[in-house]
């Protein structure tokens, strides 16, 4: 234990330094880092504007796709439809020489775009580069072109016609409004005249600390600044935060320095638990094999002259080699829980069945142990979805619990019944009890309760937590009634489903 406590004083030694030292440097490095926060809220200014202008070109990178999926049937109404702020599409030759408009009653496009012959002779390059290049040309005050050339159809241009300030109302007006929050004040102008097309905030004077033309609309700007707040007062706010997320820090870290210093002494706990172990499971084999063994060797020397010895020796020999079977099985379950590789079958079976059945392998040695058992299983439970075998190995550890800690009244009670969304087994005894500041404890790995009989009958301690892993595998639950001297009461309780 002293050992534990060094460990602890290191661990908080160790953490409770580098931040000792650092709130020391925060405080006395309030200069440079109002300084940094300038700096810092510059790159972030600019990569918001960066985040906006690269959404504008992903919507309109997104209309071209839809527009070249529609192409060859020029079936162009749904997307217009979709998107109020296109209100034509155009598809052209390379030359410009034909023209045609969708919706067809809009304008004729020929005349203007002949004049650009230069900006799609660049597309062309760009689409034998297979990269499909978007390049925007103004048409209006109010409306915008975006030309670009489809890699499906390469004898043709295709423009979009954008109503420019329909799309920067409802489509960058909801990505500025996304990002400025309570936070930020953004806002979209002309270039020509500085007239106001978009605002996060109702007042929009002051001076804006970035600004940043649209990829897209290159008549408009987006303008950035913090709300309410200047770099200095901001770069102040940081630090005070500091201060409180330090304090906070170092609380975490103590608590972290206490949970290790727990998990160390629990885990120093647990190699002497697998020593215990070791030493129990030794036992656990030896004993079965020696009575294999014995009378093994008296039935091969012939020294058993009686039928009836000689079936008793065998019923011997079976039962303590299925009890040896059923120890090792628990230890492979065990290790396949640990590495989590346990897999169950689900089938629809009947509780009933499986305690029948599991109670005939005890029959044997219940009677020659002189036990009283009583069953009482309801009648008509309808089938559980269920592992048969996993829900038989937990009975076999409940069981095998209750005769090895039976004490002088040798009893056993297993009953079962079902409400409307449970099926409920219980298994009883009148051994010597389990006190209750144990009950949280006797479902772990390798716990046993050191004093009496549970302290003097070998076992390996895995029993009861690999029924724990069973039954919660099953989505269901196990609790346990029980004080010291007065017996106990496992209760497993089991999901119920319909009969298929």
């Amino acid at each position: 234990m002293n050992s534990t406590k060094k460990i602890f004083l290191t661990l908080g030694v160790i953490v409770m330094l580098p931040a000792l030292f650092y709130s020391v440097y925060e405080i006395s490095s309030l200069d440079e880092t109002e300084e940094m926060i300038g700096q810092m809220y510059g790159r972030q200014l600019d990569a918001i504007l960066f985040s906006v202008n690269q959404h504008i070109l992903d919507v309109a990178s997104s209309w071209a796709t839809q527009i070249e999926n529609e192409l060859p049937k020029n079936a162009f109404d749904r997307i217009i439809t979709a998107n109020p702020s296109i209100t034509s599409i155009i598809v052209t030759d390379t030359s410009c020489t034909t023209t045609h408009v969708f919706p067809v009653d809009r304008r004729e496009y020929t005349e203007q775009l002949q004049k650009h012959f230069e900006i799609i002779d660049r597309l062309i390059r760009y689409r034998t580069l297979s990269y499909r290049k978007l390049e925007p040309v103004i048409d209006s005050d109010s409306t915008l072109v975006i030309l670009f050339a489809p890699s499906i159809a390469p004898s043709n241009i295709i423009g979009i016609v954008v109503h420019t300030d329909r799309f920067i109302q409802s489509v960058v007006g909801k990505k500025l409004t996304d990002i400025a929050q309570n936070d930020f004040l953004l806002t979209v102008t002309k270039r020509s005249d500085g007239q106001t097309v978009f605002s996060t905030a109702p007042k929009s004077a002051g001076i804006f600390s970035h600004q940043r033309k649209l990829w897209i609309f290159p008549d408009h700007v987006v303008n950035i600044r913090l709300k309410g707040v200047t770099i200095e007062e901001a770069a102040r706010g940081r630090f005070h935060r500091n201060i409180i997320l330090i304090v906070i820090l170092d609380i975490v870290l103590l608590a972290g320095a206490w949970f290790v210093y727990r998990l160390i002494r629990r885990e120093m706990e647990l190699v002497a638990l697998k020593s215990d172990f070791v030493s129990n499971v030794s036992h656990e084999l030896r004993t079965p094999l020696a009575l294999i063994r014995m009378f093994t060797e008296t039935l091969e020397m012939k020294r058993v002259k009686t039928e009836k010895k000689k079936r008793e020796y065998y019923s011997i020999i079976l039962h303590e080699t299925e009890r040896l079977t059923r120890l090792i099985n628990n230890i492979l379950n065990f290790s396949r829980m640990e590495s989590k590789t346990r897999r169950y079958s689900f089938t629809p079976i009947k509780i009933n069945d499986v305690i029948a059945s599991v109670m005939t392998i005890y029959s044997y040695q219940l009677e020659k142990l002189n036990f009283t058992v009583e069953t009482m299983l309801e009648e008509n439970i309808p089938f559980i979805q269920a592992d048969e075998e996993a829900i038989a190995e937990a009975l076999h550890n409940l069981i095998d619990n209750a005769i090895k800690y039976s004490g002088e009244e040798k009893f056993i009670r297993i009953t079962s019944q079902h409400t409307r969304q449970h099926v409920q087994i219980s298994i009883h005894d009148h051994g010597i009890g389990i006190a209750p500041e144990h009950h949280a404890k006797i479902f772990e790995k390798f716990y046993r309760v050191s004093r009496g009989l549970v302290h003097t009958a070998k076992g390996s301690g895995l029993g009861l937590a690999i029924v724990q892993h069973i039954v919660q595998s099953h989505g269901g639950t196990i609790s346990i009634t029980s004080e010291h001297g007065k017996g106990s009461a496992f209760v497993i309780t089991l999901p119920l489903t319909k009969e298929r």
